[in-house]
């Protein structure tokens, strides 16, 4: 009997080295779990490839596994294996280490659903604080998939900044407590999304993501954008809107009114407020950007006085101006744009090259503006590919430079080729405009221009003192956009991809937020297929009935095959 037992080694070993597969494989996916390498993973890992080596090599030796040749020929092909096994295993751990550093990603989307904008991306990319984003959703909540994935995309377009953390609140509710402690507040909003940067916090809830009329669009990626924006930005962007003069208004939701930009405009953490000049007698001094939003009435002479104060001292102003109809209705500011380096005229632009159907070609006052006709500025170099529709405008010019003149304007956008100003407008109500080559304002006409102080010669900074004593300083002044039209930016015109990027991106760069220029968030596809009820029975009877015969027919040829 005692010849026959097996000691313990041999009776026992192959257990021990299963005990150490299960521990090697335990400690790593401890490590998994905790995510990272700490005691309690590496001894399990540890110990269990230890035993796995040990009792191998052991197991060998005593059962003389390389004592015959056919014993060694075998172990050597076994050995040859593994090693290439192991050498196969490392090449596709390096792979997959190298490709989770360095990766490139495509969206395959007709829409580019996948992809953040633009300006996401530059908002993204200055950010020069850590955020901490948490979602507290339970799973299987309306967007709930959509909202984690977009904020993948944030934390992949900038690791170093941007951290995500996914708690579900019904199964970890010592994170809630402790991250409610973290935000000093006594309850958190369930199925939200927190924002963190220093002790600057924004709850982002679950209707604020979605469309609040049917078809529910996910919005994530605009509230997101803004959320970021609000605990980033230690001061908003304050924002007056000059009324009494017939200007559009940013609390008029119709189809005249400008309350789509002015929420746009929220969104992007900018305070907005309505200034009367004749009842302050002053732009107030907290004011970044002053915006006249089509006047219709002329400006008193005070308050044109007013707003050039504001100018000479670093001043931003947005203008949007009307054609004058009747022509001897003018707003006044004229002068003042001259003193910034820019032209109104006294027209209105025409395009004669509208193809409308059974009418032909049409001559109308809308005018669409793409890719080429945008002028290189850094309001409209990401809109290249966007169409931005303008409807009765004036055209504004860039007056030629002048070494007296401190300021230098830039054209910001042209009509199309076949588009003229109309000098002939007193009665333009009761006839069709026809082009007059004598009086009319010819090819190329500019419908929009940006004015800032320009880089002065030496001879005018050694005048100044301050600039005379550091040699690097730069001139800094006001900065000016005017528009030749303000229909392009209500309400009714507000939908067209390019109009309300071409606002708020001139806003941002009057605010000197260059870091926020850029195309925004598009609004979400959604796609419904309308399917007729012959095509619905052929599908049900198709997955029904027609996919289960289809093996079956298989199965019946193949046994008549073998019958015969």
């Amino acid at each position: 009997m005692s010849d026959k037992k097996k000691d313990w080694i041999d009776l026992y070993s192959g257990y021990i080295i299963l005990a150490g597969i299960i521990a090697a494989i335990s400690g790593f996916g401890l490590s998994r779990i905790l995510d990272g390498w700490s005691v309690s993973s590496v001894a399990p890992t540890g110990i269990g490839c230890a035993i796995i080596i040990g009792f191998s090599i052991l197991k060998a030796m005593r059962n003389k596994w390389f004592s015959t040749e056919a014993s060694k020929r075998k172990a050597l092909v076994g050995t040859n294996v593994a090693v290439m096994s192991i050498f196969a295993a490392s090449i596709f751990a390096i792979v997959g280490f190298l490709n989770h550093r360095h990766y490139v990603r495509f969206d395959l989307t007709l829409t580019g659903k996948y992809t953040l904008s633009q300006k996401t991306k530059n908002i993204l990319k200055n950010l020069d604080k850590p955020i901490v984003i948490t979602t507290l959703f339970n799973q299987g909540e309306m967007f709930f998939e959509q909202i984690v994935d977009i904020l993948k995309e944030y934390a992949h377009n900038n690791t170093e900044k941007i951290k995500i953390e996914n708690i579900d609140p019904l199964r970890s509710r010592s994170k809630v407590e402790e991250l409610a402690m973290r935000l000093k507040i006594s309850d958190l909003q369930l199925n939200s999304v927190v924002f963190e940067c220093g002790e600057y916090s924004k709850h982002v809830q679950q209707s604020d993501v979605m469309e609040r009329q049917y078809p529910f669009k996910f919005k994530g990626e605009e509230a997101f954008t803004g959320a970021i924006l609000n605990v980033t930005q230690e001061k908003q962007t304050t924002i007056y809107f000059v009324q009494g003069h017939g200007e559009r208004q940013f609390d008029d939701y119709d189809r005249v009114g400008i309350s789509s930009i002015a929420n746009a405009l929220k969104r992007d953490n900018c305070r907005i407020a309505p200034l009367n000049i004749m009842d302050k007698k002053k732009i107030p001094d907290d004011c970044d950007v002053l915006i006249v939003a089509g006047p219709s009435k002329a400006y008193l002479t005070e308050e044109l006085n007013i707003i050039r104060n504001y100018l000479e001292n670093r001043g931003n102003l947005l203008l949007m101006l009307e054609p004058a109809v009747p022509p001897n209705i003018t707003t006044g500011f004229g002068t003042l744009l001259g003193e910034y380096g820019m032209v109104v005229r006294d027209d209105i632009v025409i395009y004669n090259t509208v193809k409308m159907p059974l009418f032909g070609i049409q001559t109308v006052a809308e005018i669409y503006v793409k890719n080429e006709e945008y002028g290189d500025h850094r309001i409209t170099n990401d809109l290249k590919n966007y169409n931005t529709i303008l409807y009765g405008a004036c055209s504004i010019d860039a007056a030629p430079l002048n070494d007296q003149m401190p300021y230098e304007a830039k054209v910001l956008m042209y009509a199309p080729d076949s588009a003229w100003g109309e000098t002939d407008i007193a009665d333009l109500k009761y006839k069709k405009p026809e082009k007059n080559m004598e009086t009319d304002v010819l090819s190329p006409i500019s419908l929009a221009a940006a004015s800032q102080v320009k880089e002065l010669p030496k001879s005018v900074t050694q005048a100044h003192p301050a600039m005379a004593n550091d040699p690097n300083a730069k001139p800094t002044g006001a900065r000016l956009v005017v528009f030749g039209d303000v229909d392009f930016a209500t309400n009714e015109f507000g939908d067209n991809p390019g109009n309300h990027d071409l606002v708020r991106n001139s806003i941002n760069w009057l605010a000197k937020k260059e870091t926020q220029l850029g195309i925004s968030a598009k609004d979400a596809d959604f796609r419904k297929a309308v399917i007729h009820p012959k095509q619905m029975k052929v599908i049900f009877w198709g997955s029904i009935a027609g996919i289960p015969v289809i093996p079956i027919i298989i199965g019946g040829i193949v046994w008549w095959k073998r019958r015969r």
